[in-house]
This record gives structure tokens, C-alpha cells and sequence, in this order.
């Protein structure tokens, strides 16, 4: 697939801090990269860099292979969705929408097929006339991701879009999203801090902590095969074994329960069940480990056929190919 942007040796510091130590990067045509990571860890600085609005103390951004160093906002070939929407009060969604193809002096036919394509795309077409104040504010979001895509860009950035939105919400937008990215084959760069979200919507993950990627995969890579101990403990749960100098991460899913005097073969570890969570069709069961300082979470789903309570001892026990081993 055609690469369309590359980060060569980018570098951002404000004053002596290092906010994004260098890193090199590229994305593909028509991809969904996430950048995810906790606050504070530069994924906002980086997008803002790549649109233009900070530059970068050492190194270059291409497009399509030109650098844009000299480039300002305005004249790349990318748009940016913000989270608080940034749509003009006094305008209609129509004319918010339209805004930037007015700005451009775009003829009055060609506007007006882009609109009417857009609305179609996000389910606006029977609000084209209401003012912002009078929508939902996932109906504002998407006025907002209207107006950034009418003109075709190449590329597509995301600040947390859905970060304000309630929960049912944004998951009913993280399927809509995807999909419209899917239909436009526009390439979106997209910022969280939800793992969720990105492990839903993205092709590929860049996880980043401290301004590092500390890790780049597709989401069931990033699942499954954690690099760095960062990466197994912020992407899901997971139980960390600390052991002859190495780290084991074990999923709680992968952990299995056992009566005490079952099948030693099967046995790891021994305890005593502390708490257990319902979930609905999941229990978190938290086990204390005999002997250790530590608690284990098990994942106990309906029609496993048993019921373990609190104070219950058990064994616990999980393959060896459901561990991943992390440096220290």
C-alpha cells in the first residue's frame, strides 16, 4: 500500500523539555491510525504537527513525499476534527458545512452536490437547516466531521472527537466513523485515550507513552503481543508475574480456576478467592495469591459451570502459550 505520510526524525521541545523525543513513522493510504495513549503523553502534539499548528524542532513531515516544513495549515491536504466541534453559532448546518467550499470561491453547483453527499453520509439531510444550538451534541460532532471531509481531503485528523459525547453515544459513532472511513478511503489519524475506542476503529495502533511509540500493530497484535510492560498493563487488564528477572503477562481471560485437589499438573499457583464483580455474562474474580503479595483477576463467564465464592480456595493455572514474556 502507497505510503502517504512519513515523520522523518521528528523532535518537539518546548524550551529544554523534551515533549516528543525523535521518532520516525509512516502511514499508509487510506489507513485508520490511531495515536493512544494517557494524557500528557504528546499524542495531541504530534497530530498538531502534522497538521501544521506547532512545528517540529528537529526533522520533517512529508505528504506524498514533499516536505511541508514550508506548508502552512491551511494549504495541506488535510482537515482536523476538534472535540468541542468549533462550529460557527450563527450559522445553519448547511451553511457550517458549506464554509470552507465558500473560503475556496468553489461554483454554487459543485457546493451544492458536495453537501448534498455529505449530509447523506452523516444522516443530516432532515437537520440541514436547524442552528447548532438546536442539535444533540452527536449531531454537532457530525456537522463538524461534514465540514472537514466536503472538500476531499487526504488525509483526516481527529482530536478526541467523541471524548465529550456519553458513553451509548459514542459507541454508536465509533461504527459510523469506521464505516465512513471505510466508504470515503480517506486516511484518518486519529487521537484517544479510550482503548476501546481504538481497539474498535483503528487498522493499526501507535500506543504512546511519554511522547514515544512505545509499540505499532493492529489491535489484535497490540492485544495479543504486547512489546513493553507499558503496553500489556494500559491495553485491557491484565495480571503481571514477576519471576526469575522476567515479567509474564497472562490475560485475565487466559486464567483458569480450580478446585485444590484437581489435577496438580494443572496448578500454577494457589489462593484464596478475595471479590468477585458481576459483570452480567462476566465475573471478575480477584484470587490473593498464598505466599505473595499480589492479586490475580480471573475472567468467569456464564455456563462455566462454577460458581466460585468469596473465601473459596482455589488453584489457578493458564497454558504457556497464553503468556507473553516482557523485559523488565
Amino acid at each position: 500500500m502507497k505510503k502517504i505520510i512519513h515523520l522523518d526524525s521528528i523532535e518537539k521541545r518546548f524550551a529544554d523539555t523534551v515533549v516528543v523525543p525523535s521518532f520516525s513513522l509512516s502511514i499508509e493510504e487510506g489507513e485508520f491510525l490511531t495515536l493512544l495513549g494517557p494524557s500528557g503523553c504528546g499524542k495531541t502534539t504530534l497530530l498538531r504537527m502534522i497538521a501544521g499548528f506547532e512545528q517540529p524542532t528537529t526533522g520533517e513531515i512529508f505528504l506524498d513525499e514533499k516536505p511541508l516544513k514550508a506548508v502552512p495549515p491551511y494549504q495541506r491536504d488535510m482537515n482536523m476534527v476538534f472535540q468541542q466541534y468549533a462550529l460557527f453559532p450563527h450559522m445553519t448546518v448547511e451553511q457550517n458545512i458549506l464554509f470552507g467550499l465558500k473560503m475556496k470561491k468553489v461554483n454554487a453547483a459543485e457546493q451544492q452536490k458536495r453537501l448534498e453527499e455529505v449530509l447523506q453520509y452523516v444522516q443530516l439531510t432532515e437537520l440541514r437547516k436547524r442552528m447548532p444550538k438546536q442539535l444533540s451534541g452527536g449531531q454537532q460532532q457530525r456537522v463538524a466531521i461534514a465540514r472537514a471531509i466536503i472538500n476531499n481531503p487526504r488525509v483526516l485528523l481527529l482530536d478526541e472527537p467523541l471524548g465529550a459525547l456519553d458513553y451509548q453515544l459514542r459507541k454508536s459513532l465509533q461504527l459510523e466513523l469506521k464505516n465512513l472511513q471505510k466508504n470515503l478511503g480517506i486516511t484518518f489519524i486519529y487521537v484517544t485515550h479510550d482503548q476501546e475506542e481504538a481497539m474498535a476503529m483503528s487498522d493499526r495502533i501507535a500506543v504512546m507513552n511519554k511522547g514515544r511509540i512505545e509499540q505499532i500493530a493492529s489491535p489484535a497484535e497490540i492485544y495479543n503481543s504486547p512489546q513493553t510492560l507499558f503496553v500489556a498493563t494500559f491495553i485491557g487488564e491484565n495480571n503481571i508475574f514477576r519471576e526469575n528477572g522476567t515479567n509474564a503477562a497472562v490475560r485475565p481471560e487466559k486464567i483458569k480456576l480450580y478446585p485444590v485437589d484437581s489435577d496438580k499438573d494443572k496448578h500454577k499457583k494457589l489462593g484464596t478467592i478475595a471479590d468477585a464483580v458481576f459483570l452480567g455474562n462476566l465475573r471478575k474474580v480477584f484470587i490473593r495469591l498464598e505466599g505473595q503479595d499480589m492479586t490475580v483477576m480471573a475472567h468467569q463467564y456464564a455456563g462455566d459451570g462454577l460458581d466460585w465464592q468469596v473465601g473459596d480456595q482455589v488453584a489457578i493455572g493458564w497454558a504457556q502459550t497464553d503468556e507473553v514474556i516482557l523485559p523488565c
